[in-house]
């Protein structure tokens, strides 16, 4: 069982060694359920993904949000930079494609976020792109994961 709000916390103060000019805003709901997968993989998904904030989101600042929605936990990671063209919502996704970074650099190997999605959906989730994102700009990356009943955390305490 996994604490959203520990993974949250720990990908964002290891993207801060990694980043320390990356400014990081977090919104998290109050009373988040668990998750069920592996914490360690998570928080490698949610540092790829401040990663990739970092290197397209033109300079501004990174947003974390997580909130329940039904029987799942939404964590979204979004940028301010330029966005991410409508045709490309699904191809970023796919190993080796980069997009141009805010200055017009490719950036990266094209592999984070394939990376990523092969992760989240072997622990049973979902990875998507929403763009735009703020203001009609930016992108927002959401992971949408199974959240954890009570009753089966109680189940799992005894």
């Amino acid at each position: 069982l996994v604490d959203v709000g520990e993974v949250v916390r720990s990908a964002i103060e290891r993207a801060g060694k990694a980043f320390p000019g990356q400014p990081v805003t977090t919104s998290l709901a109050r009373d988040l359920p668990y998750m069920r997968c592996d914490a360690n993989l998570l928080e490698q998904v949610l540092f790829n993904l401040l990663d990739n904030a970092q290197k397209y989101g033109g300079g501004g600042r990174a947003i974390v949000h997580a909130r329940p929605e039904g029987a799942s936990v939404l964590v979204s990671v979004t940028d301010e930079g330029p966005g991410i063209k409508p045709a490309d919502l699904e191809r970023v996704f796919e190993k080796f494609y980069r997009g141009g970074r805010a200055d017009g650099r490719r950036a990266g190997t094209g592999l984070g976020l394939s990376i990523s999605r092969g992760l989240i959906e072997a622990m049973g989730g979902k990875i998507w792109a929403e763009s735009p994102a703020v203001k009609r700009r930016g992108a927002r990356i959401v992971v949408s994961m199974p959240a954890v009943e009570a009753r089966e955390i109680a189940k799992a305490a005894s």
